[in-house]
């Protein structure tokens, strides 16, 4: 049975390290009902930003270096249950020279020995019985490492929603950046107007200073938003760990969007319907405090004798060889040629007793009982505010969606007047500045629409992310997200 349980730990060991080198996410069988309406789903330039951030940004990567920390460590945990085994061989020689003086005046001769000596040991030792603080101390190492899994998971949720915010923002300011353009370029038309008009002496020079200026205004601002712009571009593409963006996968506008309010309904009462306790903050909270629970019970028998066993196997072999003084002339002889061979083997069952510790584990089992309670409670405000928020959230989607409707109305209005007067100015019946005036406007009415779109886009990410139902936990390791009961 021992040998048993050694094998099935010795194996999942070695699955365990393959999976660090192996780990890939692993895709759900089941698409989310809510693929489809998040902002990547419409835009595919953010779903390859998403796509690659996932294994590339630097913050992923650091958390993915931390997971294979909580394996190692998990390992080394481990290894507490398993005997632990020890052995060594040696080898040496030596050699002694004494000098004895000779008789009458007669030179003196050296009596010399010399030793080999060779040895190896074998020693097991394994723990026997600690009422089970071992193999909770195990757990708790192997919670840590649920942990972090947890922790990557709500580390990416809140990642996606970043970089979904920065990339809706980044549209937002290259619409501002071609509204800036035109508008100057509009100002410069009239500023060439006015300049010909100082040339040929219809205005004063003094007449053309607030025009000037006015458009060098305009030329700052808009140098501004194109610094603002790129800046925001290097950004975004540093935080998603790429080289760069391409500038063609950024829109000029953001497309229509679809506001299902069933599936947000459908999404509010699953959370309800679970107390938010599946989420992986929560699922976090809830470990952290079975982490102290099991804490508390090896502080409870720290106190109590703990049993061992050990055994050992030795074997020493050793030769030793002394010369006799020989006459002059005469090689030396052999006094004594020694030889032994001393095996050892031991067997042993120790007990120890920590008997008094200073109060030592007094401290760790109130400590133990504090923490647990500190994270229940944690626990419970999480739940409670995150269950408020995320309502607040299905709330703040419907008011998005109304005046989304209204930025559509809107620029409907606007494209319907622009359309007019660019069919007048077909006729002859005004000018092209109405034309420009009024392409102006569609081009204000555009972003605000943008902007409606981004509101919604935006809240929705957040309302979904929170509820846990985000479709881009997808792309994690379903152990990463599965609630553990």
């Amino acid at each position: 049975m021992r040998l048993r349980a050694f094998s099935t730990r010795l194996a999942r060991g070695m699955g365990l390290a393959v999976g660090l080198l192996l780990a890939l996410p692993a895709a759900r069988a089941e698409d989310s009902p809510l693929r489809g309406t998040m902002p990547e789903d419409y835009l595919p330039g953010l779903k390859d930003i998403l796509r690659v951030a996932l294994k590339q940004s630097p913050t992923m990567i650091t958390q993915q270096i931390d997971l294979s920390v909580s394996e190692a460590n998990l390992l080394g945990s481990d290894a507490q249950l398993y005997p632990q085994i020890y052995g060594g061989v040696g080898y040496g020689e030596s050699s002694e020279s004494v000098g004895v003086a000779g008789e009458s005046g007669a030179a003196g001769q050296d009596l010399t020995s010399t030793s080999k000596n060779f040895n190896y040991n074998l020693s097991a030792s394994q723990q026997l019985f600690a009422w089970g603080a071992v193999w909770k101390s195990t757990r708790m190492t192997k919670i840590s490492l649920l942990i972090q899994q947890k922790s990557i998971a709500e580390a990416y949720r809140t990642f996606v929603v970043q970089l979904r915010d920065m990339y809706l923002g980044l549209i937002m300011k290259k619409i501002n950046v071609r509204n800036a353009h035109y508008s100057l370029k509009l100002q410069e038309a009239q500023l060439a107007v006015g300049e010909a008009n100082l040339k040929s002496g219809m205005v004063s020079p003094g007449y053309m200073n607030a025009p000037r200026l006015q458009a060098e205004d305009a030329r700052l601002a808009t140098d501004r938003l194109d610094e603002d712009y790129a800046h925001a571009k290097r950004v975004l593409a540093q935080l998603a760990g790429m080289p760069g963006i391409e500038e063609d996968s950024i829109p000029v506008e953001l497309p229509k969007v679809a506001y299902p309010a069933q599936l947000a309904d459908d999404v509010l009462a699953s959370i309800l319907r679970d107390n938010a306790r599946s989420l992986p903050q929560a699922q976090t909270y809830e470990m952290y405090a079975r982490q102290q629970q099991l804490a508390y019970e090896i502080a409870k028998v720290r106190q109590l004798p703990k049993f061992s066993a050990g055994a050992g196997y030795g074997l020493s072999n050793s030769t030793s060889i002394s010369l006799n003084a020989a006459a002059p002339g005469q090689a030396p002889t052999p006094a004594a040629i020694a030889q032994e061979a001393v095996t050892s083997k031991s067997f042993n069952v120790s007990a120890s007793w920590d008997i008094f510790d200073g109060f030592a584990s007094r401290a760790a089992i109130r400590s133990a009982r504090q923490s647990k309670r500190l994270y229940e409670r944690q626990l419970q405000t999480f739940l409670e505010t995150t269950l408020e928020t995320v309502q607040d959230y299905r709330r703040q989607v419907d008011f998005s969606a109304r005046a989304l409707r209204l930025a559509e109305t809107r620029y409907d209005l606007e494209q319907a007047a622009l359309n007019q007067t660019t069919e007048s100015f077909r006729l002859g019946t005004v000018a092209q500045t109405a034309v420009d005036s009024e392409t102006n406007g569609l081009y204000n009415a555009a972003l605000t629409l943008a902007s409606a779109r981004f509101d919604f886009l935006s809240r929705w990410s957040n309302f979904v992310s929170l509820a846990g139902a985000d479709p881009a936990l997808e792309a994690l390791p379903v152990q990463y997200v599965r609630p553990i009961p």
